[in-house]
């Protein structure tokens, strides 16, 4: 988890998402300098092509193009490797890692290491690291039946001493857009509830191995909300709740309906991912997870003050 903050590389990153209705994939260039510098210039697909994502420590930019502006957002930095940073204490107590045989995997020697639920005795992940540095080069997140769910892997990666501070300056003459405000995440998540302004709501069930990990207060086109995030280790469930009715994006997706707890609620299913959105008691819900509908619509039942 800490290899990119010691080493520098370039190379290409794939990222592929299997959904039931539709699958999607991203390619983009990396240029990562040691500690905290990173560029990722986009390949595919053809509508991000030519934009790119700066990240300098906890800010990051987001330098579109086509519509010659750059959006600048604290504390969301999307994740450098191909391993995610999660807490270490959660995915330990809940998944058990075991060693494969050693592979080749794009010209180098890796360990091969797979993640299996303690509760379910099912392989979730597959990772492949170099021998070498520790960098995680390949991930394989999988579905209790087995199926894939997601890849990302490097292509083409190669270490390098020094990357020149140039690449990492965000182009001039762009308009400037600030990007969702939020506060600094925090674990302590009694603290973030009462902060949120509102008479917040929580989950009073969880899946076995899921454990608050962290909260926040963001706005979302100007609407104050609060966003409290549960973990196993590698699947995640996130809430979001606000007094306002912030819209819910399902233009891309076919929406179904279902109820909660006796209240009409909405819900989509894009490959590992479910949002389950709906109202009670003057607040407007959002559930987001990877889990399955009816592991989220428990979940959502048990939502209360």
């Amino acid at each position: 988890m800490t290899a990119p903050d010691r080493l520098s590389y370039v190379g290409e990153v794939e990222e592929l998402r299997f959904g039931e209705q539709r699958s999607e994939a991203a390619v983009y260039r990396i240029e990562h300098r040691a500690p905290n510098l990173t560029r990722r210039w986009y390949l595919a697909p053809s509508d991000l092509y030519g934009d790119s994502i700066i990240s300098r420590g906890d800010t990051t930019y987001s330098i579109d193009v086509k519509r010659e502006r750059v959006v600048v957002a604290q504390d969301d930095a999307i994740d450098d490797q191909v391993a995610e940073d999660d807490n270490f204490a959660v995915l330990s107590s809940n998944y058990k890692a075991t060693f494969a045989p050693d592979e080749t995997y794009d010209g180098r020697s890796v360990h091969v290491v797979l993640l299996t639920n303690k509760y379910t005795g099912e392989v979730t992940l597959r990772v492949r690291i170099d021998a070498q540095t520790g960098l995680v080069l390949q991930k394989e997140q999988y579905a209790a039946n087995g199926s894939l769910l997601s890849e990302t892997r490097f292509k083409q990666l190669r270490y390098v001493g020094e990357i020149p501070m140039g690449l990492f300056e965000v182009p001039k003459g762009l308009k400037r857009v600030d990007g969702p405000a939020r506060s600094l995440p925090s674990s302590d998540l009694t603290r973030v509830v009462g902060g949120a302004g509102f008479h917040a709501m929580g989950p009073k069930y969880l899946p076995e191995g899921f454990t608050p990990v962290e909260g926040d207060v963001i706005e979302i086109k100007g609407v104050r909300t609060l966003h409290l995030l549960y973990s196993d280790g590698i699947r995640t469930v996130s809430l979001f709740q606000n007094e306002s009715a912030a819209a819910v994006d399902f233009s891309h997706y076919r929406v179904n309906d279902t109820t909660i707890d006796a209240h009409d609620a909405e819900y989509v299913e894009d490959g590992p991912t479910t949002l389950v959105a709906w109202s009670v008691e003057g607040l407007h819900l959002t559930l987001v997870g990877e889990l399955t509908l009816n592991e989220l619509e428990k979940i959502a039942a048990s939502v209360s003050r």
